[in-house]
């Protein structure tokens, strides 16, 4: 409660005195009931300001290739799809690099002889960069009204129709370069090349541009009689007819070597460097007559060349090496050379001892005058120290001899087959062992390696 009280009071700037009283406080009310809870709010307050970046997270896995016409390949990168199998430092084309097809392209890539090696000569059908597209097309020039009647085989010797003169077809393209590369060998078109289409490579799209089916056949230039050319078939070699396509004499035995007045015209007389097939074959050599050939279990191998020379790589998808050496692991894994430490050391000396029965045939070639190392005239024929380094690949034919006969030019055609194929025979070396024998023979030497005809 709450008294009464008076008094006076000055009431501001006006000198007033009013009088003014106060009453005691009544007593306090008691507090009414809570109210019921409103409705909830509905409206969201206002955005805060953003707060700072955050660190950049890692990157993520790489995508797939893309579609674009870069393929997806990253500016100054190279995808899996790129580094495998091709383009690694194991790859398709660092294996190659190390080959001589690549060594003779860098050798010629502009000089002097690229023009010969690509002009309109029988050159450019295996050194073209485009020889075998041409060839596989029937692509060929040649005089007369037919080339050769097995072009699409990879013969190149035929008839002339107008003079019946053995001749050499000619490369029919226009390639400026002396190269043996990729689409040399392969069918590579914008639909299977990933550099076009921008996908990944896929095992099996590169095709051989050769036939290469179970019953195909390459064909050296061997032909069955004098005065034809229909060349030899070489056997069923699958992948490996692509090697016969080239690797051979480019020279018809059967007419080259005549029966009788063989001139030795040239240094580059017999057959082209390179002649692996016909003795792989067992069937390119000059045979003397009467006599049966032989040949190796080499013979057998499904991919004939490819088996020794292209062994599988694990880590490129087993596609075969691309350096084209003989690894000494594809020999073993033929079942043939399962022991073998080194080529040295196959059949317990066996390659040595072929090489002794070349070195053989070779002294007696040069004690008739016929092998040289001299590049001009007066030519002379291997010295004993030239004899001695036993590098058969080197040996010339020493020109201005005439009159040879068959069985005299044809042991020089068998060793000049033995030396420019190299590997002492070793491609088939039952079939060398009776070349070399026979060949001694014809030119009226004594086998001391081999004694009797193997």
């Amino acid at each position: 409660m709450k008294t009464t009280s008076c008094g006076i009071v000055l009431l501001g700037a006006l000198g007033l005195l009013v009088a003014a009283c106060s009453g005691s406080d009544g007593a306090d009310g008691k507090a009414g009931p809570a109210g019921t809870a409103g409705p909830a709010g509905t409206a969201a307050g206002p955005t805060g300001p953003a707060g700072p970046a955050g660190p950049t997270g890692p990157a993520g896995p790489e995508g797939p290739a893309g579609t674009g016409a870069d393929g997806g390949v990253p500016e100054g990168g190279l995808v899996t799809g790129c580094l495998s199998p091709c383009h690694g430092f194991t790859g398709i084309v660092e294996q190659w690099k190390t080959s001589t097809h690549y060594s003779t392209y860098i050798s010629n890539l502009g000089g002097e002889e690229v023009a010969t090696w690509t002009g309109a000569s029988a050159c450019g059908n295996c050194h073209a960069v485009d020889g075998i597209e041409q060839r596989v097309a029937g692509n060929v020039k040649y005089s007369g009204t037919a080339g050769p009647t097995g072009v699409a085989k990879g013969q190149l010797n035929y008839k002339n129709s107008t003079s019946s003169a053995i001749g050499e077809a000619n490369y029919g393209g226009q390639a400026k370069v002396a190269q043996v590369g990729c689409i040399t060998c392969h069918s590579v078109t914008a639909a299977n090349d990933p550099h076009i289409n921008g996908g990944l490579y896929q095992a099996g799209t590169f095709a051989l541009r050769v036939p290469t089916g179970a019953s195909d056949e390459g064909t050296i230039e061997k032909s069955s009689a004098v005065g034809t050319s229909d060349g030899t078939a070489a056997g069923k070699y699958g992948k490996g007819n692509a090697c016969v396509w080239c690797h051979k004499s480019r020279k018809d035995v059967t007419n080259y070597v005549k029966a009788t007045g063989n001139n030795l015209t040239s240094a580059y007389w017999g057959p082209h460097e390179g002649p692996q097939s016909d003795i792989f074959t067992g069937k390119g050599g000059y045979h003397y007559t009467g006599l049966t050939y032989d040949n190796s279990v080499h013979q057998g191998f499904a991919n004939g060349c490819i088996n020794c020379h292209m062994s599988p790589v694990a880590s490129n998808q087993n596609i075969g090496n691309h350096s084209f050496y003989p690894q000494l692991s594809s020999c073993k894994q033929t079942g043939c050379h399962t022991t073998a430490t080194s080529f040295d050391a196959f059949g317990n000396g066996a390659l040595k001892k072929m090489e002794d029965g070349i070195q053989e045939l070779r002294v007696a070639l040069n004690t008739k005058g016929w092998l040289t190392r001299s590049e001009a005239a007066p030519y002379a024929v291997l010295t004993a120290t030239e004899l001695a380094d036993r590098e058969f690949k080197l040996d010339k034919v020493r020109s201005g001899s005439s009159g040879l006969t068959g069985d005299e030019a044809g042991a020089l055609y068998n060793y000049l087959l033995l030396a420019r194929g190299s590997a002492s025979g070793i491609h088939n070396p039952k079939y060398s062992r009776q070349l070399i024998f026979d060949s001694i023979v014809g030119v009226g030497g004594t086998n001391t390696t081999y004694p009797t005809r193997p």
